[in-house]
């Protein structure tokens, strides 16, 4: 009796360690990477919620990708070339928004909006898209995907 008392002490102390290892992992490591729900009335002019962009838009989007060119090639959206542009802040921006020009106006006449988008946290998805507003020739609404890319992970419809 006293061996199986000690058995089930040894194995209570291994599960409790397992316990606290996989709460302190918890905390310091998944917790950070949560997202809490996007809420749209919270949010500054001109950012939208994923579920609220393929809620009223659905197929209507051209799609900027303002992340860096490393990001880009490890993983990017798998769309059509006339509905997915990347389009990065800097010195290129100006020849990479001349090769989109096209399709960018078109979008307004085909009832569709341009959505730009980056890494959570990236600041170059405003700044490509306030450059798109700045020159007055796209109709189309145009607006900063929030939380960009890890949006876009999370959900997941959108990856191949």
């Amino acid at each position: 009796m006293k061996d199986s008392l000690a058995q089930f002490i040894k194995i209570g102390l291994i599960i409790l360690g397992f316990s606290i290892i996989l709460a302190w992992l918890d905390t310091r490591i998944f917790e950070p990477n949560r997202m809490p729900p996007c809420q749209q009335d919270q949010l500054a002019e001109h950012h939208i919620c994923l579920e609220k962009l393929l809620k009223d838009w659905s197929d209507k989007i051209v799609w900027i990708d303002a992340r860096n060119q490393n990001d880009f090639e490890v993983n990017h959206l798998r769309l059509p070339d006339n509905r997915m542009f990347q389009i990065q802040s800097g010195d290129e921006m100006q020849q990479q928004i001349d090769a989109a020009i096209a399709r960018l106006l078109e979008a307004g006449e085909k009832g569709e909006c341009v959505v730009v988008f980056c890494s959570m946290g990236c600041s170059k998805a405003n700044d490509v898209a306030a450059e798109l507003r700045q020159l007055g020739l796209i109709d189309a609404p145009v607006f900063i995907l929030e939380r960009g890319w890890d949006a876009i992970k999370k959900d997941n419809s959108l990856l191949n």
